[in-house]
């Protein structure tokens, strides 16, 4: 139930602030608003403003915006269709800015309200190295303790998040070019990267944590279960589970939440989140990922259900993933592709590149062919979420 209840929370949240965007800056621009709904279907409450019919509907999975003239020619001078074409950019743009704002916001709370031990203060990690890890290769290389990361064969890296990026690329044997800044100088290093390994024993009462670095046992501990956390382990027990990755090998120096750091942190780890969806979308294009990667309302569903049953990181599990779905609905959505906001973009740029309109009854039947397919895409999507229920 309480799964059911937290999905449907935020579907309403995200497509509601996503429609509202749309809706403020119509109504900053002096475009006509006919309808602003919450929730789709019959109506249940409803208020006529001056010009403006505003709407709750029975179904809590939506919403919508309607402007006169959005999809037909209008007489009206306010009407969508009549207005410069950058205001109808920004009409059409608002809608997803506002969902990345939204990610941005979520990721201030998250950082606030992490989990701590009793009586520590919130901290976040920084790209400063404040420990060399025993047993890496980097112990060989000469980076210090103090030294900052700045890129990582030839990428920038702006915050602790960036480097999981890059060091997803790293291969067994082949070294890696890690810059430094270090008392103001820049320097180079050429360093191979080290494996680490995490396994979990699984017992009936705690975990056994074992953490290796190139195949030595650096470190072990064993983490009694917290009450609330037996629900979300139980099918762990009696198991055995093992992390491997590819990594430079330290520790990042660590700085309390402050406000002279919340608001970048926050600002590169939505930029972070961007890239990664970015990333995303370039495999599937390049075929380095397949549509079985992909989430529909099903897979979506799941991902709540996992964060719901937590244990006590339940509430910043659900933000987070909040925070995910918000900027993924808003960089999908600005996508160049027919039926999406992005497709409308394109063919405003084409207009202000062109100072050429493109018929608007073209226009609508690229959209109506755009929508179709992205309706087939979505049931492939949940058909295939449906299987990996299954499975």
């Amino acid at each position: 139930m309480l799964t059911a209840i937290v999905t449907v929370i935020i579907f309403l949240v995200l497509i509601s602030l996503h429609e509202f965007g749309h809706f403020i800056m119509a109504k900053i621009s002096g475009v006509k608003v006919l309808e602003f709904s919450v929730g789709m279907g019959p109506a249940i409450l409803k208020k006529q403003g001056r010009e403006t019919l505003y709407s709750l509907r029975i179904f809590p999975v939506g919403g919508y915006c309607k402007l006169e003239g959005e999809d037909q020619q209008a007489e009206d001078e306010r009407a969508f269709c009549n207005q410069p074409v950058i205001k109808r950019i920004l009409v059409v743009s608002a809608g997803a800015i506002l969902n990345l704002v939204l990610g941005f916001v979520l990721f201030i709370v998250m950082t606030l309200i992490q989990p701590t031990a009793p009586g520590e203060d919130n901290k976040i990690s920084t790209t400063v190295v404040d420990s060399v890890i025993q047993g890496s290769y980097l112990e060989e290389t000469g980076i210090m303790s103090g030294d900052k990361i700045i890129g990582i064969d030839g990428h920038k890296i702006r915050f602790y998040h960036d480097i999981p990026l890059y060091t997803d690329k790293f291969a067994h044997g082949e070294q890696a070019k890690i810059e430094v800044k270090r008392n103001g100088e820049k320097l180079s290093f050429d360093v191979m990267p080290s494996l680490h390994e995490v396994i979990y024993n699984y017992g009936e009462n705690s975990v056994e944590v074992i953490t290796k670095i190139n195949n030595q046992q650096n470190s072990s501990q064993i983490i009694e279960y917290a009450e609330k956390d037996r629900e979300s382990i139980k099918d762990y027990i009696g198991t055995t589970q093992t992390d491997k990755a590819y990594i430079i090998g330290f520790t990042p120096r660590q700085e309390k939440v402050g406000v002279n750091n919340i608001f970048s942190y926050s600002y590169h780890y939505t930029g972070y989140v961007v890239r990664m969806v970015y990333k995303a979308f370039w495999d599937l294009i390049t075929g380095n990922s397949g549509l079985e990667n992909l989430s529909g309302p099903v897979g979506i569903v799941t991902a709540v259900n996992t964060a719901v049953n937590s244990g006590r990181y339940m509430l910043i599990n659900i933000l987070s993933l909040a925070a995910l779905l918000t900027i993924n609905l808003g960089i999908f959505n600005l996508l160049p592709l027919p039926a999406l906001d992005g497709g409308r973009l394109f063919f405003m740029l084409v207009e202000l590149v062109t100072r050429k309109r493109i018929p608007p009854d073209k226009e609508g039947i690229v959209h109506a062919i755009g929508l179709v397919l992205l309706l087939a895409l979505s049931v492939i999507i949940s058909f295939n979420d449906i299987i990996k229920l299954i499975k």
